[in-house]
């Protein structure tokens, strides 16, 4: 199913379970009923089978020879779909931790737990995310017995006091509660495990994953749009069972902090240390280590009004079952307002004492992955500096076409994408044929939501009918993104043409 595709099946199955909550829980129900169809049905099969085999033995009729057969391959079929459908969903990657090492943590997991109606959490483990999370394995593939699998990102509880991320793991165990009513925890569970079967599907191993594929591969997509609308509004509950655990409060701070200093994560903190990688052959700090301080040292860089006012007009993705920032503080009558930082007070205190065993262990992980890259890196960085000196050392009108390529690949080579720009235009008022360059030119403008960009895809096509692909799915993606499906399909149709049509290039995408 295509991106638009789910998208459009998804606003009308808004519409529909808004119309008729009880009948659309009865088609969700009913749908995944349907994932357990082949089983039961060929289960069944057997079962009359064996019966019309066996059952003459009681009146002292002989065996019936083809029946037995058709028993014997029935049972051989019937343990090979169970043995396919027996996913395995990972558990969580970070580090395991005990209730000897954290003891305050578990402390924190069993109150909330047993506010919730006694969850039960299997085991524990701690990453270097800026997240939390609740993972559920099966033990018996889709027939369930599931393990429950606590993940508590570090990153996280240095921002959070310890009310707000007890807020947060009332949050995820409510997914498991009966805050959700057992058919909606349920099919909560059920969208993992045909997600992963989904997974196992697209890559098959034996005859029963091909020809399970087949019939998976169409059903687990529409299972996960229809059971979509029920998650996003499992979501809600979930929020709900939290305020009412904790406070609301204590849900819509955590909810805000996750917002705004996550974004503060990616677009400031690890910016500006990988940003280093031109100046220095090492990483110049631990990133774990220096991250509380940096919480602490720019809270008027992340907990600002405005990027809480972008925050909060940010609709949700299509393809995120998580509601808007504005969605969820609304559903619980909260007034938006700018977090307080409270270091003092922060979740990292649960951790102790392994706390800065904890830090050093991620810096430790982060640095043998991150080192070698590093170095790499800033390697790369110093060959292209000495390069792109002596290209630029002469006026780029004097460079010959192919030294001019050179120069924009090394200036996109060292982050300097305005300078790549302009010379690659250079390269393009010139005579001849720079398929690659137009190319080049037209993701880069697109990538800045300039619809230019086409018309160099087009022109990559015309020029090398071997891009027709890349440049075709370029074009077509960045419409379907932006919701302009009819003009997506015109673009990949013209694409399509030049191909079969070259040197043709249509004068409506000349203009």
């Amino acid at each position: 199913m295509e991106r638009h595709e789910f998208s459009a099946l998804i606003g009308r199955l808004e519409r529909q379970a808004d119309d008729n909550p009880q009948l659309y829980a009865l088609k969700v129900g009913a749908l995944a009923a349907l994932g357990y169809a082949s089983i039961f049905v060929l289960a069944i099969v057997i079962l009359v089978t064996c019966w019309y085999t066996f059952s003459p033995l009681l009146s002292g009729e002989r065996f019936r020879a083809p029946l037995v057969v058709a028993c014997a391959v029935g049972l051989m079929t019937l343990v090979g779909m169970v043995r396919a459908l027996w996913v395995r969903i990972a558990e969580p990657s970070g580090l395991r931790v005990t209730r000897e090492e954290t003891p305050q943590l578990y402390a924190a997991i069993d109150e909330v737990a047993a506010k919730m109606g006694g969850v039960r959490v299997d085991s524990v483990s701690v990453s270097s995310e800026f997240n939390a999370c609740i993972v559920q394995t099966p033990s018996w593939g889709i027939f369930g017995n599931y393990r429950n699998h606590l993940e508590i990102g570090l990153p996280l509880a240095m921002v959070l006091t310890v009310d707000e991320l007890k807020a947060v793991l009332a949050h995820e165990m409510g997914h498991l509660s009966e805050a959700h009513g057992k058919f909606g925890a349920w099919i909560y569970r059920q969208r993992v495990t045909w997600h992963a079967l989904e997974s196992k599907f697209n890559n098959p191993v034996g005859i029963f994953d091909q020809i399970l594929g087949a019939f998976y591969g169409w059903y687990a997509p529409y299972f996960y749009a229809y059971s979509f609308v029920l998650a996003r509004n499992h979501e809600y509950v979930a929020d709900r069972a939290a305020a009412n655990v904790t406070s609301a409060a204590a849900i819509g701070a955590a909810l805000t902090k996750l917002d705004l200093a996550g974004r503060f994560l990616s677009e400031v903190f690890w910016k500006r240390l990988y940003d280093q990688v031109e100046k220095q052959p090492d990483p110049p700090y631990m990133p774990h280590a220096v991250m509380p301080r940096a919480f602490k040292a720019a809270e008027r860089q992340w907990a600002r009004p405005d990027w809480l006012q972008q925050s909060l007009k940010r609709y949700a993705a299509d393809d995120d079952t998580h509601p808007s920032l504005a969605e969820r503080l609304a559903a619980l009558d909260i007034e938006p307002s700018t977090p307080v930082h409270e270091p003092e007070r922060s979740a990292l205190s649960l951790f102790h004492p392994a706390t800065t065993s904890l830090v050093k262990y991620f810096d430790q992980e982060w640095q043998q992955d991150t080192a070698p890259k590093w170095r790499k890196r800033h390697t790369e960085i110093m060959e292209a500096k000495a390069k792109l000196s002596l290209l630029e050392d002469a006026q780029t009108a004097q460079l010959n076409d192919q030294e001019v390529w050179e120069k924009a690949l090394l200036l996109l080579e060292i982050d300097r994408e305005r300078e790549a720009m302009e010379v690659l235009e250079e390269l393009l008022s010139r005579n001849g044929e720079h398929a690659r360059a137009h190319l080049l030119m037209g993701r880069m403008l697109l990538d800045h939501n300039d619809d230019r960009g086409l018309k160099h895809l087009l022109l990559a096509v015309e020029q090398d009918l071997e891009l027709t692909d890349e440049a075709g799915r370029a074009g077509y993606v960045y419409l379907i993104r932006r919701g302009r499906e009819q003009e997506a399909k015109r673009f990949w149709a013209k694409a399509q043409d030049l191909y079969e049509n070259p040197r043709h290039l249509p004068d409506s995408m000349v203009d």
